[in-house]
């Protein structure tokens, strides 16, 4: 989300919350989120679930301005847990930010601009699901197209859902890249039907376009 300052440079919080809360998504995925900086003195995850409707769950990568800036999830329901995993990347950190519900886990993160981090993120992505006891999804920005390398390794572990007509995420207002994705782990004893995944048209909110998807898990 840019700390909600659109691809016209104008820091605007109710368009961004007017975007999430047309996509009625029952989880959430934020990237660049302030919280009580400098730049931002609000708490901005929990501003925007307070303005949605959500409980936020905020991902802290770094210090920053004497705050924190990282991820952050917003869920219509409260998470029964919560924790971070690092990622490394020379030039910032970045964080894993795993959320726990009661049927599913759902899974933010912002990949490193550099490409030897992004492949390391990969496999300690991977490394995590196996960990896990239930379903999990992550949803992110991963700054890697999707025939590169990192994206590769994930697709070995995890279904990485294919968009429906648009593909293309980056820059929001004439977008060239894929670069932002929804996946999920595949080894336990459900089937994902995806019944709609599409870029939403919100060319000026972000430098993202950000998307949705509507999945309905099946036992095998």
């Amino acid at each position: 989300i840019r700390n909600c300052k659109g691809s016209d440079s104008v820091i605007d919080y109710k368009r961004v919350a007017g975007v999430i809360s047309r996509c009625n998504a029952d989880v959430v995925a934020l990237q660049e989120v302030d919280s009580v900086t400098g730049r931002h003195p609000l708490d901005l995850s929990k501003h925007l679930g307070d303005m949605t409707g959500h409980y936020a769950t905020f991902g802290a990568a770094v210090n920053y301005s004497g705050g924190k800036y990282g991820v952050a999830v917003l869920s219509k329901v409260k998470p029964l847990s919560w924790r971070t995993v690092k990622l490394p990347c020379s030039s910032e950190e970045r964080v894993f930010l795993i959320v726990e519900f009661e049927s599913y886990y759902f899974c933010c993160t912002h990949f490193s601009l550099l490409e030897e981090y992004r492949i390391i993120a990969s496999n300690i992505i991977c490394e995590e699901a196996a960990k896990l006891d239930k379903p999990m999804f992550v949803a992110g920005d991963f700054n890697a197209l999707r025939e590169a390398e990192p994206m590769q390794i994930l697709a070995q572990d995890f279904y990485v859902f294919e968009k429906m007509y648009d593909k293309l995420t980056f820059p929001a207002d004439v977008p060239t890249k894929e670069i932002d994705f929804i996946c999920m782990y595949k080894h336990h004893s459900v089937v994902p039907v995806v019944y709609n995944h599409v870029v939403v048209p919100a060319v000026v909110e972000s430098d993202h376009r950000p998307i949705v998807a509507d999945i309905e898990l099946y036992k095998r």
